[in-house]
């Protein structure tokens, strides 16, 4: 990997947020107090380092950013206030723009205002095609004066709708594993230039997984907030988990089906997710308004647009349901259409490309550094250990 310093790495990386290193005084005490930073991972100083001295090869190569779970340890820690943990942030969103093939992630988190005016045009374009959808492409097309006086039920745009949802999940999806591969190519074997065995990677393909679905290292940070924050993370992870495999699985059951009371158990499920979806993501905007912990402290917009538009998905697709069970048809359908131009960009554009992205990066940067540690030690263990030669004795 190449060693190169790169003039104006250090004006690139402030692109995306707060990047102090002219208070850093390189003290290390942010290292010493993290407690997933070791020695095959050292961080934030080694990546704070590598962007003050213009290395972006190293830079883009280290999984260290990811590695860190923003507790802010390191800023409580700091003797200068340079905030390392906002400088981490910063790190992060930096990379997930070198990951992008689009470069849609650059204009996205690099702009205060290109994210939002990026969700608010698919948003239109969203309720847009739902127009014309109606206009002009039902069995029975519709006028405009038409589309906002008549009531409507949404059985009357499946399975269009069904496969539009299977678009726009699987357009993340494709987007983050071409990402996934052009990471693996920056990271691995990143700065250790370690041969990695195919094997490694079989041996360690749990790691991923086990992370993405536990968030298992936020316990690990000292402050005892953050048995309770893991507690959040781990419920908000699992509600949405749950949204997208009921719309991607069961889209027909969820729109169509009122033949159950409200009392169903299957009701109680979305009920429950809905609940998580609207109390987090509030928690989350008012402890960043009143900045009651050390990580809510600073805040970028892609740190509050992402809990505004889970909230507002939540809010949208409560009001479909509540106004369904009451009839009010016409405006369940319009609603719906406000709760798709929600929604859509949120899984287009946040996913892929804004904050959403840490919770498919972090697990994978773990994986990616459990492949790579294991392949340094059996590097080690397989290489033969020099024999001890006396002074002034020659080998034969």
């Amino acid at each position: 990997m190449s060693t190169l310093a790169v003039p104006g790495l250090l004006q690139e990386v402030r692109r995306y947020g707060r990047f102090d290193v002219n208070a850093c005084l390189s003290c290390g005490s942010c290292t010493v107090v993290c407690n997933l930073s070791n020695g095959s991972a050292s961080f934030p100083r080694k990546p704070i380092r590598r962007a003050l001295l213009g290395l972006k090869g190293s830079l883009c190569g280290g999984l260290e950013p990811w590695l860190c779970h923003d507790c802010g340890d390191c800023s409580v820690a700091c003797p200068r206030q340079a905030e390392p943990r906002e400088s981490m942030m910063t790190l992060r969103r930096y990379l997930i723009a070198q990951y992008d093939f689009t470069r849609l992630a650059s204009k996205v988190l690099g702009s205060r205002i290109g994210e939002i005016l990026t969700l608010s045009l698919v948003g239109l374009l969203v309720f847009a095609l739902v127009l014309v959808y109606h206009l002009y492409y039902m069995k029975v097309p519709m006028t405009v004066s038409e589309f906002v006086s008549t009531e409507m039920g949404f059985e009357h745009m499946f399975p269009t709708i069904w496969n539009f949802t299977i678009v726009v999940l699987l357009i993340p999806a494709v987007l983050l594993l071409i990402n996934t591969i052009r990471m693996h190519r920056l990271a691995l074997p990143g700065n250790d230039h370690v041969k990695i065995p195919l094997r490694s990677y079989f041996v360690e393909a749990t790691t991923a997984f086990v992370h993405m679905f536990s968030h298992t290292n936020i316990r690990k940070c000292i402050q005892g907030i953050h048995k309770i924050r893991w507690t959040k993370h781990w419920l908000l992870g699992m509600a949405v988990s749950m949204m997208l495999f009921i719309k991607f699985f069961f889209l027909d059951w969820f729109q169509t089906d009122l033949i159950h009371p409200i009392y169903h158990p299957q009701r109680w499920l979305g009920y429950c997710a809905a609940a998580i979806l609207l109390y987090i993501p509030l928690d989350i905007l008012v402890g960043r308004i009143k900045k009651r912990v050390e990580m809510h402290k600073f805040s970028e917009p892609s740190d509050l647009i992402l809990p505004v538009m889970l909230l507002l998905v939540a809010l949208s697709g409560l009001a479909v349901h509540v106004f369904r069970y009451l009839e009010f048809a016409l405006t369940s359908h319009i609603l719906y259409a406000v709760h798709l131009a929600i929604a859509v960009p949120l899984v287009l554009i946040e996913l892929p490309f804004g904050k959403w992205s840490h919770a498919f990066y972090r697990p994978i940067a773990l994986y990616f550094q459990a492949v790579r540690e294991r392949a340094l030690t059996e590097e080690k263990v397989d290489q033969p250990s020099e024999e001890l030669v006396p002074a002034g004795v020659e080998s034969a």
